[in-house]
């Protein structure tokens, strides 16, 4: 199941207390929305937390009768009955029985609908990033997202573990004030003005933490994305000898954090305990009304007991729904920042279209621009035309910053354009089916990433694919060798807590999970940078034989890559000279070289060894 939140961003909510009601509504909506998805667990929770409210009237209940049919009796030389004495027993045992029974299935079934609801949480909140467009990712750091699916996610479900608990203990106020009302209409007036105190208190309480819980939020967020970008950058920090700086920005950002940790406890520190001792501060009041109610004959003594340990029982209700009421605003924080996510909507643009062609797919830029900041006037790359003939090999060179990357990603529909339109095999990319990308389109880029798993999870990534085809593809890239050397073969662990790899040996795996599933189109961005010539030419070879050249009964493919080494260029049908983010000539390899000295100083820098 998933839940879908329609509250207001954390910047329509005014968390410096002027807005308690506003906050308590929507993190009550939160609340309710979040209990429908469990139709079973909700209500047997809520009914656990109602009857055990019951439990704890019931109980101050048997020890008023106790007190005047058992204890009395014996201290006035009257020794009860055996029937008496069971009756006593019995009442008392029940109940406490029946007390720690709904003890227990309230708090499993609390715990199945928060942990519940943070799971599908989490998994909304994965979706709807795999989903989102590249400039929506590129304007939210890493920690900040970690931080939504971590930290914001657990503070938005926190109260639920509460919330039955709250209502049961609500009822358990109700159940408590029509037993007092029926024993002594006087003591019901210093019960009524408990719970307005605790209610007073709530409010103000809330009005002290709900900024303080904003602020311990946007902390939470950033030490996680100072954490992640230490993590990532750990060579880079090494190699440059700033780890202490790292250290110390690391260090401002947790200080920060625990200041606003400490400013929130502060103020639990004052509420905790004056909700803890206000039902006891009463108990001084039921005694000195209720002494003089027995005095009088009004009242007897079992009663006067009775209600004495009714208010002493309050303390854990009122307890349990002031935590309630004190996770609330942190909650609503959590809820919006989740919120500000899964209302986002900057998807890519898609149709319904499928792909006409089974084989490679030709591909057309037509007056294209783009700006990854579009005010700066002048465009990234563009303005653009070119064609690029279904099952040709593409190179596209070009000085550094001259924009081969962009164009490469608005190619594999990594990066929209501003203006214009691309198309494969004349139909406009944004009224395709997400599908067809996906199925289609292989990429790989300079950084290779590999997921912490084996050899062999990293090239299928839950596609159905067999271990001939994964052997085929390794074999295509050059990277077979090195596999079967390792004592686990395709089982062996990589990433970051696996085996050492070499950058050369990343990226070739890397290059075949994108090349296993024989793609349409082939994106490559510098994706064999690391190899050197010999064996990126062999690569390029195998390429060209096994995906290119179209065998019977496999889909043939084309492919698009930047380039700059001679020999990896002359690969190709068809070069693009970029400079500057446009187009400055096109042609093959030897037209270029001839006429062309800008492209001869690019490709010439780089000198193959002989």
């Amino acid at each position: 199941m998933s839940v879908r939140f329609t509250a207001p961003p954390v910047g329509g909510l005014d968390l410096d207390g002027a807005d308690n009601p506003r906050i308590f509504r929507t993190g009550m909506s939160a609340m309710i929305r979040g209990s429908r998805g469990y139709p079973l667990a909700t209500p047997v929770s809520i009914l656990a937390g109602v009857v055990n409210g019951l439990t704890m009237v019931l109980s101050a209940v048997a020890i008023g009768w106790a007190t005047d049919h058992l204890i009395l009796p014996a201290f006035s030389g009257n020794s009860p009955s055996p029937g008496v004495w069971a009756s006593a027993i019995g009442f008392v045992a029940g109940v406490s029985l029946m007390r720690v029974a709904t003890i227990i299935v309230r708090s499993y079934a609390a715990a199945v609908v928060q942990f519940g609801n943070q799971a599908s949480t989490r998994r909304e909140l994965v979706r709807q990033y795999t989903a989102l467009g590249v400039p929506w990712h590129r304007s939210h750091s890493t920690g900040q997202l970690l931080s939504n699916a971590v930290s914001d996610v657990d503070a938005l479900w926190q109260p639920m573990q509460f919330f039955a608990f709250s209502l049961g203990s609500v009822s358990m106020l109700v159940f408590a004030l029509i037993n007092i009302a029926r024993s002594d209409l006087y003591l019901v007036a210093a019960a009524i003005g408990l719970m307005l105190f605790v209610v007073a208190a709530n409010v103000l309480f809330q009005r002290f933490v709900g900024p303080r819980a904003r602020d311990a939020q946007r902390a939470r967020a950033e030490v996680s994305s100072v954490a992640d970008e230490g993590v990532q950058g750990e060579q880079v920090i090494r190699t440059l000898g700033i780890a202490r700086a790292e250290a110390d920005r690391f260090r401002r950002s947790s200080t920060v954090l625990r200041r606003s940790n400490v400013r929130m406890a502060n103020v639990n520190a004052v509420f905790d305990p004056v909700i803890e001792l206000a039902p006891t501060a009463t108990v001084l009041v039921v005694l000195i009304v209720g002494a003089a109610r027995v005095e009088s004959g009004s009242l007897t003594v079992g009663v006067l007991v009775e209600v004495i340990y009714l208010f002493l029982t309050m303390a854990l209700p009122l307890s349990l729904i002031g935590r309630f009421l004190g996770l609330l605003p942190l909650g609503v924080v959590g809820h919006s920042r989740v919120t500000s996510v899964l209302e986002a909507t900057e998807y890519p643009a898609q149709g319904e279209s499928r792909l006409a062609i089974e084989g490679p797919i030709p591909v057309g830029i037509r007056e294209g621009s783009f700006s990854y900041e579009k005010e700066r006037g002048r465009p990234t790359l563009g303005p653009v035309d070119v064609e690029f003939s279904a099952g040709h090999v593409v190179a596209v060179v070009g000085a550094t910053g001259s924009g081969k990357t962009t164009l490469l990603k608005i190619v594999a529909r990594l990066a929209e354009l501003d203006d214009g339109l691309v198309h494969y095999d004349g139909a406009d990319i944004r009224d395709l089916h997400g599908s067809e990308t996906v199925a289609r389109v292989a990429v790989a880029q300079q950084t290779a990433f590999l997921f912490d798993a084996s050899v062999r999870e990293n090239i299928t990534m839950g596609r159905d694919i067999d271990d001939d085809r994964i052997w085929w593809a390794l074999e295509l890239c050059a990277a077979d060798d090195f596999v079967r050397a390792g004592r686990l073969g395709l089982d062996a662990q990589v990433g970051r807590n696996g085996r050492s790899l070499s950058g050369g040996q990343r990226q070739r795996i890397a290059l075949a999970r994108a090349l296993v599933g024989r793609p349409s189109l082939i994106v490559l961005d510098d994706a064999t940078s690391a190899l050197d010539p010999t064996v990126e030419a062999a690569v390029l070879e195998n390429i060209r034989r096994e995906l290119l050249a179209g065998h019977p009964g496999e889909r043939a493919s084309t492919l698009v890559m930047s380039a700059s080494r001679k020999t990896t260029v002359a690969l190709a049908e068809l070069v693009v000279l970029l400079d500057e983010g446009r187009i400055a000539d096109i042609g093959t390899h030897e037209e270029l070289s001839a006429r062309s000295e800008r492209y001869r100083d690019i490709v010439d820098a780089y000198v193959d060894p002989l």
